[in-house]
C-alpha cells in the first residue's frame, strides 16, 4: 500500500477499542495519521488539514453521522468517508448510498478489512468516480458495501448472487466469460445448470434487461 503514504488520513475515535492495535498497525502504512477523540476537533481539523480519507467511529452524541459527514462534504465533496459502527440496518445503508459514503466497517475488523476499504478510497480518489452506480431509474449499487437497491429498497441477496453481481459491476464495460465466473465463484467447480440458477434468480429480483447473456462467451451488464 505505497499509495497510502501519500495520502493524509484523519481517524476519529471516541473509545478504545481491541482494534487500537489495527490503527497501531495502520500507521506503519502512512506519513500522514491524524487522530482524535473529538468530533467537534475533527470538523475543524478538517478544515485545516483536508485529509483526503476520514475514518469515523459513529457513537458520538454531539453531532449525527448525516451531520459530521455533511459537514466534511461541505469543505470537499468528494472527501472519502469509512465509518465504523457495530451494527448496520437497511437505512443505514440506504443514508449510505445518498451521501455517496465509501464504505462501512462493522466492530470487530482487522486489518486486512480496513486496509481493503482504504484500497477502495485510493481507487475511487484516482479515478475520481463514485462508489455508488445507478443501474436504471430503479435501481443503484453501492460496490463498496456490495448492497443493492431497488426503489430505495435494499434487495436481500445470496452470497453467490452478491458474487456474481459484482463481478458484473466491476466489469461493466465487456461481457464476462464463464470461466471467469467459475473461478471467482466456485472456485474450478462450477457447472452450467448453478450458473444458470444465479441468473434466473437475480432476474426475478431485478429488472430482467439489466444483465445480458452474451451467446458463447458468458454475461454482461446492461447500464
Amino acid at each position: 500500500m505505497n499509495a497510502l503514504k501519500h495520502i493524509k488520513i484523519l481517524y476519529v475515535d471516541d473509545k478504545k477499542r481491541e482494534e487500537e492495535y489495527v490503527v497501531s498497525e495502520l500507521k506503519s502504512y502512512c506519513n500522514n495519521f491524524i487522530e482524535t477523540d473529538c468530533c467537534i476537533n475533527a470538523i475543524e481539523i478538517y478544515k485545516e488539514e483536508k485529509p483526503e480519507i476520514v475514518i469515523y467511529n459513529v457513537s458520538f452524541p454531539e453531532v449525527s453521522n448525516e451531520e459530521f459527514i455533511k459537514q466534511i462534504r461541505s469543505v470537499n465533496e468528494k472527501a472519502q468517508v469509512i465509518i465504523a459502527t457495530d451494527n448496520l440496518d437497511k437505512k443505514k445503508l440506504y443514508d449510505a448510498i445518498n451521501l455517496h459514503l465509501i464504505k462501512y466497517l462493522i466492530y470487530p475488523f482487522n486489518l486486512n478489512t480496513l486496509l481493503d476499504s482504504l484500497k477502495d478510497c485510493v481507487r475511487t480518489l484516482d479515478s475520481n468516480s463514485s462508489n455508488v452506480i445507478k443501474l436504471s431509474e430503479t435501481l443503484t449499487y453501492d460496490k463498496f458495501n456490495k448492497a443493492l437497491f431497488k426503489k430505495g429498497e435494499l434487495i436481500s441477496l445470496s452470497s453467490k448472487e452478491v458474487m456474481f453481481f459484482d463481478v458484473l459491476v466491476k466489469n461493466k464495460d465487456r461481457a464476462v466469460c464463464y470461466e471467469e465466473f467459475n473461478q471467482i465463484i466456485w472456485e474450478g467447480e462450477m457447472t452450467k445448470d448453478a450458473l444458470r440458477s444465479i441468473v434466473k434468480d437475480l432476474r426475478r429480483k431485478i429488472e430482467k434487461t439489466i444483465i445480458k447473456n452474451v451467446s458463447g462467451i458468458g454475461y454482461r451488464i446492461d447500464v
